[in-house]
């Protein structure tokens, strides 16, 4: 074996390949638009628990399978089905160890416009989704006492 193609260099090359696949920001992106694509499908046909289903274990810690079908309820009729959605910002955080990638949509419903957030842990097609965030003027009104829905895990302690 020659010095250039010796078992350090290799393992060396191995590990710089494989961290940059998991910090590539445009694969992180790719993953969780493909999974926010899931994610709308599977909310419109109206399976919270399927949703529940593609939560982090952060997520379930604090958020029970009850508890997300209030919520995809409460949304569901304050804002309807999703009609259209597009990327509107994208923020991409890894420390030690964990990346979590935050995507913000501008979302059309079948009854207005919403801002949604979701938070997603993990690389690619391992993403678990910890929040999801829905911000319309639907959820603003003061006479029912609701406010803007949220699921969403809260920091480790």
């Amino acid at each position: 074996m020659s010095a250039s193609t010796s078992p350090i260099k290799l393992f060396t090359a191995a590990l710089a390949a494989l961290f940059l696949s998991a910090c590539n920001p445009m694969a992180q992106l790719d993953g969780a638009e493909e999974s926010i694509a899931k994610f709308h499908s599977t909310y419109n046909s109206g399976d919270a628990r399927a949703l529940y289903g593609t939560t982090a274990d952060d997520f379930r810690e604090v958020t029970t399978p009850a508890q997300m079908v209030e919520l995809v309820e409460l949304v569901t009729d304050r804002m309807g089905k999703v009609e259209t959605t597009q990327r509107k910002a994208i923020n991409i955080n890894s420390e030690n160890g964990t990346t979590l990638t935050v995507v913000t949509m501008t979302t059309m419903f079948e009854k207005g416009e919403a801002i949604e957030t979701f938070t997603y842990q993990g690389n690619g097609a391992d993403m678990k989704l910890v929040g999801w965030n829905v911000d319309s003027p639907n959820f603003s009104d003061e006479a029912d006492g609701e406010s803007e829905p949220e699921a969403e895990a809260g920091p480790a302690e």
